[in-house]
């Protein structure tokens, strides 16, 4: 019985990634986390119907909120609202779990503190914040305590991040609250304005990988794209032909600043770093590695080789997993993590 009641009695730790799109937790138990989409849905169907009701299903897929924008908090009440039935799920024992979350390097202070306000307020004990990039990196299998330089791009939903480690160091950081979300939401605006048609969510997100053309240049074959949506003023479900030119001239504003940003971030680089930064190249983690065509345009852009990291849409929360595990067992190991100071 004395393992048992000592199972009880540990103290819990998790491990969470609160993404704009999506937030995962991994509760410590065998190597599977927790997967869900970051809303808040405000219908609920009564439990005691037993068939399904259209109505309620419509009114639960499309009332919700989204706590989170450009990969931070927004809705601190939604926030919780979010996280607390996922930290419940996850809740072993008697004792409230110790957090372990993540948070882009250009968040303020304020904004990690409203992090870690939203963790607590839905259960946890102690919180302790790392930089995605960070977590992204271990996650996607760099060695982080290597003394040569190596770069990595973490395209999000919300926020593009940019990061450089070396000895175990981020020796420069640099973001823009730019990324996958804005690029579907220039590609659904610029259909609304020419065709009066409001496009799927799925055909959103089918159509931002148009851009695997814009490294083509003039060599781009002029085509349309079948796309299904809702005609805004008729009100009913109808299918369009888009032409590609049209969406790749909507993403290219997006595109453009993720890139100088890139590019930018390149040039304020030390030499000796820059050197280092050349031979490694670029590691891509994030939604928006998995864009057909992300990874050309960062190379042209850059004149880096470019490659993508294994998982890389859950290279962050796999970091932070493993961030949880190197530090359990530590006494008090929350204590010693503490948010570095990033030269930009």
């Amino acid at each position: 019985m004395l393992p048992y009641f000592r199972q009880i009695l540990a103290q819990p730790s998790i491990a969470i990634d609160l993404g704009t799109a999506n937030t995962r937790i991994y509760g410590g138990r065998g190597e599977y986390f927790r997967e869900e989409p970051s809303l808040v849905r405000h219908v609920r169907q009564n439990q005691e119907i037993q068939s399904p009701d259209d109505y309620f299903s419509y009114l639960n897929n499309h009332l919700t909120s989204s706590p989170l924008r450009g990969g931070v908090i927004v809705d601190i009440h939604n926030a919780v609202s979010l996280l607390k039935p996922l930290l419940k799920k996850e809740r072993t024992g008697l004792r409230q779990p110790i957090s372990l979350a993540c948070a882009p390097t250009d968040t303020s202070e304020l904004e990690r503190e409203l992090l870690c306000k939203a963790v607590l307020d839905a259960g946890a004990s102690q919180v302790a914040i790392i930089p995605e990039v960070w977590a992204a990196a271990i996650g996607a299998g760099i060695d982080v305590t290597l003394p040569s330089a190596q770069m990595l791009i973490d395209i999000g939903e919300g926020v593009t991040d940019m990061a450089v480690i070396r000895d175990g160091q981020l020796v420069f950081a640099t973001a823009t609250r730019t990324a996958c979300s804005d690029l579907q939401k220039a590609v659904r605006t610029a259909i609304i304005s020419r065709h009066r048609v409001c496009p799927n969510p799925a055909e959103t997100e089918r159509l931002t990988h148009e851009l695997a053309a814009l490294h083509q240049g003039n060599d781009l074959t002029d085509r349309d794209i079948p796309v299904q949506g809702i005609d805004i003023i008729r009100r009913r479900e109808v299918n369009i032909a888009v032409h590609n030119r049209e969406i790749l001239d909507a993403m290219a504003p997006v595109l453009k600043k993720i890139l100088k940003m890139i590019e930018t971030g390149i040039k304020k680089l030390p030499e000796n770093i820059s050197c280092e930064v050349l031979a490694s190249g670029i590691c891509l983690t994030g939604g928006g590695s998995c864009i057909t065509g992300m990874d050309s345009l960062i190379a042209a852009s850059s004149n880096l080789e470019v490659r993508i990291a294994p998982d890389p849409m859950h290279s962050v929360i796999n970091g932070a997993i493993q961030t949880l595990q190197y530090w359990k067992g530590k006494e008090n190991w929350w204590e010693n993590i503490g948010w570095p100071s990033i030269p930009s």
